[in-house]
């Protein structure tokens, strides 16, 4: 599997090195003006050869794969917590994406499908093919936008911007604990004060999803929104921006249960409270972020707070804060129709051809501190920090290679257990 990995990376690696006629057209700004959809996934670009246009539609083809390879070293205390982890090899993604507009009225409609070929890392069982968005964005007001079907909540920085486009190759791990990334429901967005403040709330419930085995009522609702604003912003390059969130969720079942990976998503769970006596939970969401020039931070932090009187109303919460430095001088571009930031794209594109005049592509470290606590009264989830650097190198807009170096700490069970993780990533999407 180590062999597999390094070959396909090397055979990544040489198509930005050498194919740059068809790279240089891919020229994509990233750019959302007000009147077009606030779209979950990040743009595709249009060109003749991934775009059908037509009177009646426009249909344009994206696509995404990300190689992960983890190599994970734990003490004999993390071992008993989790039971030992070996070095994997994992095609993350392997992503389809569909998207355009409907032209049958005056202001279009927009649509997005994307699924993900499971089949070449499927586990046994499992479908080869999942759908991760299905969503049909409505013209509602003069700049709002009506979301419905399977879409991201809309809450949290992390889970807003594109997965892709991240300092790092994991969100920090209180994220899909608290919040769930994709659900069916409906969501109204909008952006006001000349773009200055979003806000966005949404109804969902996943009992399409979950084969019927529940009633509508039964499987459970989430309700969620968010607002964000800008105090400064002079450019992309020098702003400020504030946010802050809730979500509340049924406990279905009269149950709930919080868990996530420590970061590396070849690893079982680190944090697990396991299913627990719950009516419902409210999670408080608070995030900031600048950025000065090549330069930027984010801190956010979230708070759940459990209506569960037999364990006493429990508070699981995590936070984090960060920072990068891009070396070659770039900025990732904001999107303030989301309210986060977006694609970033080099300054000059790594070029190896004589004949062609190249740069050498951008360049990002970044370091950050994640905690999460969800230990309560006798609910022992729990408690787990990790300190991790990165480094990641943009030939271009399309690819990147990541490495990720984290040192964490897990206090579970009455036992402090460490493991290190050395993570590598290759990218591509269009």
């Amino acid at each position: 599997m180590k062999f597999f990995f390094i070959f396909i990376l090397m055979v990544v690696m040489y198509v930005p090195m050498q194919g740059q006629t068809l790279l240089d057209q891919l020229n994509d700004t990233a750019v959302i003006h007000p009147t077009e959809a606030p779209t979950d996934a990040a743009p595709i670009m249009a060109k003749k050869w991934n775009q059908i246009k037509t009177k009646y539609f426009t249909l344009n083809f994206g696509a995404a794969m990300f190689l992960d390879y983890n190599i994970p070293h734990q003490d004999d205390n993390n071992i008993e917590q989790v039971g030992k982890i070996d070095d994997a090899v994992e095609l993350r993604a392997q992503r389809i994406i569909l998207s355009g507009n409907l032209l049958f009225f005056k202001r279009p409609w927009r649509y997005m499908i994307s699924g993900n070929y499971n089949g070449m890392d499927a586990n046994t069982g499992s479908d080869a093919f999942s759908i991760i968005d299905l969503n049909l964005e409505v013209p509602f007001g003069k700049y709002g936008w009506l979301t419905v079907g399977k879409q991201k909540e809309g809450v949290g920085h992390e889970y807003v911007a594109p997965g892709s486009q991240l300092t790092w190759t994991e969100r920090a791990s209180g994220v899909p604990a608290l919040i769930k990334q994709r659900n069916y429901g409906v969501r109204y967005s909008n952006s006001i004060l000349e773009n200055r403040m979003t806000y966005t709330f949404g109804v969902f419930n996943s009992w399409v999803e979950k084969g019927n085995k529940n009633s509508f009522a039964d499987n459970g609702m989430q309700l969620t929104s968010r607002v964000t604003y800008l105090p400064i912003f002079e450019s992309a390059r020098e702003l400020l921006h504030v946010g802050a969130g809730w979500r509340y969720t049924d406990a279905v079942g009269d149950k709930l249960s919080y868990k996530a990976k420590p970061e590396a998503n070849t690893a079982p769970s680190f944090i697990s409270t396991g299913s627990f006596d719950a009516n419902a939970a409210n999670t408080l969401m608070l995030e900031a972020m600048g950025v000065k020039g090549p330069v930027s931070f984010y801190t956010e932090y979230m708070n759940a707070f459990v209506n569960s009187k037999i364990h006493n109303n429990p508070n699981f919460n995590y936070w984090q804060v960060g920072a990068s430095w891009f070396i070659t001088g770039e900025n990732r571009n904001y999107n303030k129709q989301t309210g986060s930031l977006g694609k970033l794209i080099p300054k000059r594109n790594f070029k190896l051809l004589k004949k062609n005049v190249g740069g050498p592509g951008a360049f990002e470290v970044g370091t950050r501190y994640t905690k999460s606590n969800f230990v309560a009264g006798q609910i022992d989830g729990g408690k787990f920090g990790r300190f991790t650097t990165a480094l990641s190198w943009f030939p271009n807009a399309h690819f990147r290679y990541e490495i990720n170096y984290g040192v964490s700490k897990l206090d579970k069970g009455g036992i402090a257990g460490n493991a290190n993780f050395l993570q590598f990533r290759a990218q591509f999407e269009l």
